[in-house]
């Protein structure tokens, strides 16, 4: 459920109305790692639905698993904790915080360790120009709060192969990512990621991570960003609006 009615009084100058709208719903998602017993590893703020492709691509990220075949299976527990059972234990240390929707400490794994990609794809500038309309098209929940971000991902052609709303972005691109762990698509050496907000440093590692060669935005990115995307071979693209974006690493692979 991403989306829950609430009361309100809407103020018009000097007159009051009472009325209902239309929220996205934040609640706190308990991940647990599982080997012989299960702890948990983290408490997510999210929007709930895909938890399962969100623990997933959380974990990837978090350098806990290195792929779908350290995974034995995925429990959902209850409406608001997953289980993660595991095949083996990587040396990382659990959670002690509450990871929120606006994260500042996600992807720490990449921080450090970051991949060199290989990929040879090559898209024209009148693709990317199109992107962020299909994205707006298909935010239905956006649609209706205005409170939600998104991630989705193309392909070559410019085809919509995945989309994802959540509170946190962060978290929609976990399940973007989760979602290709599941498929076994990682590498995505061919595809493109495009999020409706910022691109921060979480944001481009988590890219990098799944193999993304080219990740853009609605809006700016941070340096940090820029640093990581132009040291492993992204092109990581900014402040897509309209008829124009910034190109801030690795411009050849935009015709």
């Amino acid at each position: 459920m991403q989306i829950k009615r609430v009361s309100l009084e809407r103020i018009r100058e000097e007159e009051e109305i009472s009325g209902e709208d239309y929220v996205a719903v934040e609640e706190p998602m308990h991940l647990e790692i599982c080997k012989d017993n299960c702890e948990t590893f983290a408490i997510i703020m999210r929007t709930p639905g895909n938890d399962k492709e969100l623990s997933l691509g959380f974990l990837y990220s978090e350098g806990v698993i290195n792929g779908i075949e350290d995974v034995e299976k995925v429990v959902q527990k209850d409406k608001n904790t997953v289980e993660v059972w595991v095949n083996r234990l990587m040396k990382v240390k659990t959670r002690e915080l509450i990871v929120n929707s606006s994260c500042g400490v996600c992807g720490r794994a990449l921080l450090y360790t970051i991949s060199i990609l290989k990929s040879n794809l090559k898209v024209s500038k009148k693709l990317i120009f199109s992107l962020p309309s299909i994205l707006r098209e298909n935010q239905n929940a956006f649609n209706v709060t205005g409170g939600l971000h998104a991630s989705a991902l193309f392909d070559a052609s410019g085809k919509l192969l995945k989309i994802y709303e959540d509170v946190g972005r962060h978290n929609a691109v976990d399940k973007i990512v989760g979602s290709l762990l599941i498929e076994k698509e990682i590498p995505a050496e061919k595809s493109i990621l495009l999020v409706s907000g910022r691109l921060g440093y979480e944001i481009v590692s988590k890219g990098i991570k799944a193999g993304i060669p080219i990740i853009a935005g609605i809006s700016a990115p941070t340096s940090l960003a820029v640093e990581i995307a132009e040291e492993a071979g992204v092109t990581l693209i900014g402040f897509l609006r309209g008829d124009s974006f910034n190109i801030y690493s690795h411009k050849e692979r935009l015709i």
